[in-house]
């Protein structure tokens, strides 16, 4: 669920929405959505003819604030993953560090932590983010990502629904590195929606192999299924290289 919407007089909220795409419209348009919170997870809404619990693309917004509001949520850090050469690092990003032109993130936690050290946290299969100065004490940014950015922990959000078995299948891609680390960078270089692809194969894999996984969790084996279909539809060129990721690190169904 989003964080209660803010009231801007003269704002279009869904017009706002599709100005996060534009990169000449993108700060205005956060500006307006955050206004009065420190953070924000915007989700797409599903494509007519989708299922209802089908998951798109995702926009998480920060303000970072020279000055707490003491109104919501008043972000001074964020951490997040970032592909270094071959290998992934923690990068961090506040009021004081350099900002540049659009860049990748990647997959893995986004954490944003306030001035008590109070932190809510994310998962993400990797995007672009964004940042801009609008002005002399406030710094916006975005991290947008053609597929879902999931609430993972934290002092201001529920938990997604989705978190654990993404969380499971994060770990087996880092044990796959550990085994072997050359294919940290494959999986690093892989587009965000790719990767989302060899998640919810790699669901749906794991529930058909088992009667017992299915019964334990009907709802969600029920999802795996429907999206894994959905993609096959939508985004073929995905699910294929999300096969063919899941292939190169030896990847099987649990059970």
């Amino acid at each position: 669920m989003d964080a209660p919407r803010p009231a801007v007089p003269g704002r279009d909220e869904r017009a706002d929405r599709q100005a996060l795409a534009d990169p000449a419209t993108w700060a205005a348009a956060t500006g307006a959505l955050i206004a009065e919170l420190g953070f924000r997870l915007i989700e797409a809404e599903p494509t007519p003819g989708d299922p209802p619990d089908a998951r798109g693309a995702a926009d998480l917004l920060v303000g970072l604030r020279a000055s707490p509001t003491l109104r919501h949520f008043d972000p001074e850090r964020i951490e997040h993953w970032e592909l270094a050469g071959e290998r992934g690092r923690v990068a961090t990003l506040d009021r004081a560090s350099r900002i540049g032109p659009e860049r990748p993130f990647a997959w893995g936690r986004i954490r944003v932590v306030d001035r008590l050290k109070v932190e809510n946290d994310f998962l993400t299969f990797g995007g672009r983010l964004r940042a801009a100065d609008v002005d002399a004490s406030t710094r916006l940014v975005q991290f947008r990502s053609p597929a879902p950015i999931l609430r993972w922990a934290g002092h201001s959000q529920g938990l997604d629904p989705l978190t654990d078995e993404v969380g499971a299948f994060f770990g087996r891609l880092r044990a796959a590195i550990d085994v072997q680390p050359e294919v940290e960078a494959r999986i690093g270089e892989t587009e965000p929606l790719a990767l989302y692809a060899a998640f919810a194969q790699d669901a749906w894999r794991r529930f058909a192999a088992t009667l017992t996984e299915r019964r334990a969790e009907p709802e969600l084996a029920a999802w795996a299924r429907r999206e894994g279909h959905r993609l096959e539809r939508v985004a073929p060129g995905a699910v294929e290289a999300g096969r063919a990721l899941r292939t190169a690190l030896g990847l099987r169904p649990v059970g």
